[in-house]
């Protein structure tokens, strides 16, 4: 079953993003996950043992860009790690390993 983590940095100044609330829910809008990044900016157990299946993705972050959500769809029983580079006036959300 597919696992989910996230990882935000500072795209600015180049650190990680603390304290960035991080949901995901399911094609229902049923919350599966929900949590907040560490010190590091990383949540690693965003959303455990998910069926595979179209899930939204949305980070809470600070600046212009207040919120960012991504659908993506889990085709693989694996970890899908999604960091979010995010700055005062844009934010990036790409598949990482």
């Amino acid at each position: 079953m597919p696992d989910l983590s996230t990882h935000v940095l500072n795209g600015a100044g180049g650190g990680p993003s603390p304290g960035v609330d991080v949901e995901v829910r399911d094609r229902r809008g049923e919350c599966v996950g929900r949590g907040r990044t560490d010190q590091h900016g990383r949540l690693e157990q965003l959303a455990v043992g998910l069926p595979c299946g179209v899930y939204t993705v949305t980070w809470n972050l600070d600046g212009f860009v207040a919120r960012l959500s991504a659908t993506v769809d889990l085709v693989e029983e694996r970890r899908y790690h999604l960091p979010v580079l995010a700055s005062g006036h844009s934010a990036v959300v790409y598949l990482g390993v």
